[in-house]
């Protein structure tokens, strides 16, 4: 079974529906952010729209568990990723897709949304708040490297163990103020890097962390927007919730190169990644506009 993280774009694109369509083998798993994502603002209306395509599909569209049930989680084979799928949470999000695509509405549906919607707002609002000091975090984390060392990670050329090393300790910091935060408050002692490569914070670090260079490497532009940063966090995390699976199935050039990058560095360090899988490139036409999204 090949199972790729679908990005909250990805469900409007033309492209998913070829890829569903091309096997039963072909499956998308949503997170719980994408979810909220959509449900954010005029729920009823936008996820009847996005899940118009995956209403089709309903037997190939699973659910992740929600991001806090899984941070104990230490994944270290493909056994254990299938572990991540909400299994019920599946089952009650098929008769959602069906309800939203079914004239006359069925009765209750509305009030449902309603809710959903109001709790996606919850999160977002909680999510806005620690993501506005990110720009803030980048410009410290900035500050730790030289001149040099900022161009050798801008190009990725001439990279130093040094630099490296730097980099090391910064993903170390990150992963272990992810853990006090949202996982295990209070904890003492040191985690091994064989113990934390499985799981979803050290993951989710690596992707904030190469996230980081790419902001480095493209020039270090300042003052994007709060609603379009935290969309970057959302993609992040799809990034890092890739990794335990095929890909990521989306046409946003910087979740597929960050994603692309995470399950690399993850493979030098021996961990478990799924299996790299690409839709067929189709031959070209001359003039013709590219309707598959990338998967990475």
């Amino acid at each position: 079974m090949i199972t790729l993280l679908a990005d909250s774009n990805s469900l409007r694109h033309p492209g998913l529906t070829a890829y569903l369509t091309a096997s039963r083998d072909h499956v998308i798993a949503l997170s719980d952010l994408t979810l909220i994502e959509m449900r954010k603002s005029n729920a009823l209306s936008t996820s009847r729209n996005s899940l118009q395509m995956a209403s089709r599909f309903t037997q190939q569209v699973y659910v992740l568990r929600r991001t806090d049930e899984i941070l104990g989680d230490n994944v270290i084979s493909s056994t254990h990723a299938q572990r991540l799928i909400d299994y019920e949470g599946t089952v009650e999000f098929a008769r959602l897709c069906r309800d939203l695509q079914t004239i006359p509405e069925p009765p209750g549906l509305r009030a449902q949304m309603s809710e959903f919607e109001r709790n996606a707002q919850l999160v977002m609002s909680r999510l806005s708040d620690e993501v506005a000091p990110l720009e803030a975090g980048l410009i410290d984390a900035a500050n730790e490297f030289n001149q040099g060392e900022l161009t050798q990670i801008r190009t990725g050329n001439g990279v130093t163990d040094a630099t490296r090393r730097k980099l090391l300790d910064l993903l170390k910091e990150t992963v272990g103020n992810f853990i006090l935060a949202n996982q295990e408050p209070g904890k003492k002692g040191r985690m091994l890097l064989r113990d934390a490569l499985g799981m979803f914070a050290f993951r989710y670090s690596l992707c904030m962390l190469l996230y980081y260079m790419e902001w480095v490497r493209v020039g270090r532009t300042t003052g994007k927007k709060l609603p379009r940063r935290v969309n970057d966090v959302v993609d992040m995390q799809v990034a890092a919730l890739a990794t335990f699976f095929n890909g990521v199935l989306s046409s946003d050039a910087a979740l597929q190169t960050i994603s692309s990058r995470a399950r690399g560095v993850l493979r030098g360090y021996g961990a478990h990644v799924g299996d790299d899988w690409s839709p067929p490139q189709p031959i070209p036409v001359a003039g013709a506009p590219s309707h598959e999204p990338s998967a990475d």
